[in-house]
């Protein structure tokens, strides 16, 4: 053990060598006596990681890590780590941690490559990590190669050929709220008719399924996806024909009941897309109306960078209600053409 050496103030510091980590770590207190322990208390607690480490199976380390993340990740994050653990790390599950090496590692990347997308071996192998690095597992996973990300090209609709296939069909609120106001599905799901006042929806809970199970979780995806949004007149007049409950939720239908009828009546078009889609529509008609960035980013839920958050904070000034206006010019322009709202009435079009 190291001896402790007084400073030119007075306190005393002792330097001790972690074979663990190959590092040195330097501890200073008022004593000699107090620095000695607590060098001493460090190098201890370190053989004790490190004992754990070498008996732990990655399994039994998986658990641990899913068990301690429970209050502060969402259902659905944690109902996929679980999943991640049953059916995709079978390789390491009986292994202990120190048992892992960066070439097993490689191979399962590789394999997971052969028939998972870029972004789900990204995903796995994020968990992966998050495990290792919980446990302070000393593993170089500096060379491991993932999968390159590819960005695909689908087909899109305009919001023209959207609009005029659902206007007076089942999902037609449903499919205005994310096309129009680029809400996604879970959100949507969690909409109630006390979220609105006036004409303005407060977005502070979303419906996901967590397996089979329904579950409503008050916040949602992001930080900047709890927010506000008005409602055009169009949508509005949906809401108030509701007949659904103040806490109920807004639209009828479940998940797969929505995503069901918008694709067979957007296949029929001969558009092949998901309902999520209608959200990329969203943000390219905002682009193509010239909304600036930090609007888009505030009205439809995303987040960026550090800076931009503090600014997601703000909700209602002046130029934000000017973005609101032109955009909702955009699709009522739209309407006026497909559906007279005080001299006809509509056929369903969509589903």
């Amino acid at each position: 053990m190291a001896t402790a050496k007084k400073l030119p103030s007075g306190a005393y510091r002792v330097r001790v060598y972690d074979k663990h980590d190959g590092k040195y770590h330097s501890f200073t207190r008022a004593t000699k006596r107090e620095a000695e322990r607590a060098a001493q208390d460090y190098l201890l607690s370190a053989d004790i990681e490190a004992e754990e480490g070498s008996v732990l199976t990655f399994h039994d380390a998986a658990q641990t890590y899913i068990e301690a993340r429970k209050a502060t990740l969402s259902p659905t994050t944690i109902h996929l780590y679980e999943g991640y653990l049953a059916h995709s790390t079978e390789r390491f599950n009986a292994l202990r941690l120190t048992e892992i090496k960066p070439q097993l590692v490689q191979d399962w990347v590789n394999e997971l490559t052969v028939s998972k997308s870029p972004k789900t071996v990204h995903n796995m192998y994020g968990f992966f990590t998050a495990v290792i690095n919980y446990h302070d597992v000393d593993i170089r996973l500096s060379k491991i190669q993932l999968p390159k990300k590819t960005r695909k090209f689908k087909r899109l609709p305009t919001a023209d050929i959207v609009l005029s296939t659902f206007i007076g069909s089942e999902i037609e609120l449903a499919v205005l709220l994310a096309v129009w106001g680029g809400l996604r599905l879970s959100e949507i799901l969690g909409v109630r008719k006390c979220d609105i006042e006036d004409n303005v929806l407060t977005i502070n809970q979303v419906m996901v399924l967590v397996g089979r199970e329904v579950v409503y979780k008050e916040r949602a995806k992001t930080y900047t996806s709890n927010r506000q949004l008005t409602l055009a007149e169009p949508i509005m007049a949906l809401v108030r024909a509701s007949d659904r409950k103040p806490n109920e939720p807004l639209i009828p239908f479940n998940r797969d009941q929505i995503y069901g009828r918008f694709t067979k009546a957007m296949s029929a078009k001969g558009y092949h897309i998901s309902f999520h889609d209608l959200r990329h529509i969203n943000a390219s008609v905002m682009a193509a109306l010239g909304i600036p960035d930090l609007y888009a980013m505030q009205r439809g839920g995303w987040s960026n960078t550090a800076t931009l958050k503090q600014v997601y904070q703000q909700t209602f000034d002046d130029e934000r209600i000017s973005v609101d206006d032109k955009i909702d010019r955009y699709f009522c322009d739209i309407y006026a053409t497909k559906y007279d709202t005080k001299n006809k009435k509509v056929p369903k079009t969509g589903t």
